[in-house]
């Protein structure tokens, strides 16, 4: 694919500003109908939001992530011929490009996407094919507009070459084609020099691109993309796991420094999962890895633990359920006083997670 964008979308862009956003703000009911009038005119932005509405649920349909991936394919001016081929019209939307490659890289394999419906599109191509396409899609947008998400897929592709040679290969073509030097400057711009990503980097070689992910991830996080800093956040705490076992003290202070770093990036946005786990920490000194718990009691502050747990409920997912149970594990007192506020909070977590409403239910 050439995907060489012009900027016809920012007519798109233009028109979806005045007639949607100046009107009607963002969210509104108004807005959403304008948005899906827009798209079935052909407006590639709308095209993009409209997909959105689908995938988040703000819209209910039957096949919701199929249908979605359809007007993500239109918002990129995108087509997938009977054999597979992939067309361009030329008018598209560069943000919906990395979303097809969020689509192709997480199709059946994790995320939201996990248990998701068939798309015959995606069904048909082998992994190596859909690691291709989603690194062109993804450094493609990059090459037109500033998007962290982007920047955050492509690490993740780089962790999947890292790990697979066949993947590893077919890549880079694209390495060579889709990431020249002033691309690869920009992503080590306020990066430590040890940080960056070498101009000249061999991605044949799996440690390279291991290290150029880690920095893909960095960039997009210090972008403020929330899902980028928990990805790092995890890292640091099985660092920091491995490193207390090994008692070496020194090095501990610097790695915690960078695992709160990282989620507070992500909980000030108010991701939920972030603000959780900022909440734990602050209320029991907790760090926890995937088999192991470490603990720092001295950083211990209740009146902080408490406004990161709120902090994820601002914004409810599922995870946020768990900051409501831990409110009433840890802050009972609050409660006690109050029956309306648990009862609307117990209401709330029923309906985000029932399995964490199951658990409060037994406290």
């Amino acid at each position: 694919m050439k995907l060489i964008f012009d900027n016809a979308f920012q007519d798109d862009l233009k028109q979806y500003t005045e007639a949607v956003l100046a009107k009607a703000g963002v969210s509104s009911r108004t807005a959403e109908r304008e948005v899906i009038y827009l798209a079935e005119q052909g407006n590639t932005v709308c095209l993009k939001l409209y997909g959105d509405m689908l995938f988040y649920k703000k819209v209910m349909n039957r096949h919701a992530m199929r249908e979605a991936f359809g007007l993500y394919l239109r918002a990129a001016g995108l087509s997938v011929s009977e054999d597979g081929t992939w067309q361009e019209s030329g008018r598209a939307y560069p943000e919906a490009c990395w979303v097809i490659a969020y689509y192709l890289v997480h199709y059946r394999r994790e995320s939201d996407l996990k248990d998701c419906e068939m798309i015959p599109e995606i069904d048909r191509m082998s992994l190596s094919e859909r690691m291709v396409t989603a690194a062109e899609l993804a450094a493609a947008c990059l090459g037109a507009v500033e998007a962290p998400g982007a920047i955050n897929l492509l690490g993740r592709i780089l962790q999947e070459a890292a790990k697979d040679e066949a993947v590893r290969t077919a890549l880079l073509p694209v390495w060579e084609k889709r990431l020249p030097d002033e691309l690869l400057a920009k992503l080590g711009a306020g990066a430590a020099e040890e940080e960056t990503i070498p101009e000249k980097t061999d991605f044949s070689d799996s440690d390279a691109c291991e290290k150029a992910a880690i920095r893909f991830f960095e960039a997009a996080a210090d972008a403020g993309y929330v899902y980028a800093c928990n990805n790092l956040a995890a890292r640091e705490a099985e660092r920091i796991i491995e490193i207390a076992a090994e008692g070496k003290q020194e090095e501990l202070a610097a790695v915690l420094e960078r695992y709160l770093r990282w989620l507070r990036i992500a909980a000030d946005r108010y991701e939920p999962y972030a603000a959780n786990r900022l909440g734990l920490f602050y209320r029991t000194g907790e760090v926890r890895g995937t088999k192991e718990t470490v603990h720092f009691r001295e950083y211990i502050d209740s009146s902080l633990a408490r406004e990161y747990f709120y902090k994820a409920t601002v914004y409810p997912d599922a995870n946020s359920a768990w900051a409501y149970l831990n409110l009433m594990k840890y802050y009972h007192q609050d409660y006690d006083r109050d029956i309306d506020l648990l009862n609307e909070h117990m209401a709330i977590m029923k309906e985000l997670n029932p399995k964490v409403y199951d658990i409060a239910m037994e406290m």
